[in-house]
């Protein structure tokens, strides 16, 4: 499986967030189109308009919060990384920790090649591999310029494991 490591500093962003419920994330779920419609309803408003006015640059991230069994519904927000002026009514700032990530390149022309791409961290990387990953904010950076194959890149936070 195609993945680099890379260590990176804390990014602030301005996001528009919403709650879905912890069922969204398992594929037998009629609310796995929940996100997607998310986004989609985010191209029909302002939501990338108000973002680009608050944004360093024109990168987009789908920022996830970990999943908790204690609550029945997670965060996930659309975000740009933020320029420091003051945020706007229903947005918020989202801050992601310092740490290590390991980066995957979700190849495809659609959505769909994001669910098979976290199939095959699951599957392969996870088991596979000298890392584990952390209980924290994990997500997919949309590149404002990309190779034509790329859809997006998923950042999850790793650690080494221990022996």
């Amino acid at each position: 499986m195609d993945y680099r490591i890379v260590e990176k500093d804390p990014i602030k962003l301005i996001a528009k967030v919403e709650q879905f419920p912890n069922e969204s994330i398992d594929d037998s779920s009629d609310v796995e189109n929940e996100i997607p419609g998310f986004w989609e309803r985010s191209r029909k408003t302002a939501v990338f308009d108000t973002l680009k006015e608050h944004a360093l640059t024109e990168d987009l991230y789908g920022v996830c919060a970990p999943i908790s069994k204690d609550r029945d519904y997670f965060d996930y927000g659309i975000a740009m990384l933020h320029d420091g002026s003051q945020i706007p009514a229903g947005y918020q700032i989202w801050e992601v920790k310092p740490a290590l990530w390991a980066v995957f390149p979700s190849i495809g022309d659609s959505p769909d090649c994001i669910g098979e791409t976290w199939e095959r961290i699951l599957k392969e990387f996870l088991p596979g591999s000298n890392y584990q990953m952390l209980d924290d904010t994990d997500f997919e950076l949309y590149p404002a310029q990309k190779d034509d194959d790329l859809f997006c890149e998923i950042w999850i936070p790793v650690m080494k494991k221990l022996v």
